[in-house]
């Protein structure tokens, strides 16, 4: 199962990244995804308020850029993983290969972002001027605006936003399907209790959000514009 090593090989990855074992580190990330998960919902209002793009830019937000909480996420998808493949679960038969493998993409884009703003995280720490504004003012735009170009980002972020833009797309590909639903929805007792609740729980979050969408279109191509414009901004700011 070439999805489940994905899954396990990203999360043993994520649980080697420094700020597990630095905590002021921990702290500024910490600070960094709550003003990234601020931006976005200011960038993307119309994506928040319409009733039809509003649960997928919410699960955006939760999902990927989710902070601490990711941590607790992350491990009980590890330890799913592992149990499929030791053979001790059901897995495969609980999840169509291409709604797994677009979970599991959906969970890489999860820890880029952590590790993108992870590099932002240094930057600020290791500059003395960035990190007394970092304590005198925290993270706001000003900060973001001259910590960016330092993090030599820019390429990065434009892939993140692409690969945001491509998630999206295939779960709406795979999730818009009225039988791949249903069998989900049937699965859910049986993935319980074989302890995938969490890897279930990660794509079903996802799949009720895509089901309110007509046109995934609807909402990638103001995301990205827009994301793609902001990434602009910060960088010809200073």
């Amino acid at each position: 199962m070439p999805h489940v090593q994905t899954l396990v090989d990203t999360l043993t990855h994520y649980k080697t990244l420094p700020h597990h074992q630095d905590a002021k580190l921990a702290h500024v990330l910490q600070d960094i995804q709550t003003w990234q998960k601020q931006r976005i919902r200011k960038s993307h209002n119309q994506l928040f308020t319409n009733p039809q793009t509003a649960a997928l830019a919410d699960y955006l937000v939760h999902r990927i850029y989710s902070d601490d909480a990711f941590d607790v996420v992350a491990n009980q998808l590890l330890t799913a993983g592992q149990k499929a493949q030791d053979g001790s679960g059901r897995l495969k038969k609980l999840i169509p290969q291409n709604v797994l493998a677009t979970g599991v993409l959906g969970v890489k884009a999860a820890v880029m972002a952590v590790e993108l703003d992870l590099v932002l995280a240094k930057v600020i720490l290791n500059n003395p001027t960035l990190y007394q504004m970092y304590q005198d003012t925290g993270i706001d735009w000003n900060l973001i605006t001259k910590a960016y170009p330092l993090a030599h980002q820019k390429q990065e972020r434009i892939a993140q936003t692409q690969n945001i833009e491509y998630v999206c797309k295939q779960s709406y590909h795979y999730f818009n399907s009225f039988l791949v639903q249903k069998a989900f929805d049937f699965a859910k007792n049986t993935a319980y209790e074989h302890g995938y609740q969490p890897l279930y729980d990660f794509i079903h979050d996802g799949l009720n959000a895509i089901k309110r969408i007509k046109k995934i279109s609807d909402f990638t191509d103001s995301y990205t514009k827009i994301e793609l414009m902001t990434i602009d901004k910060i960088y010809q700011t200073n």
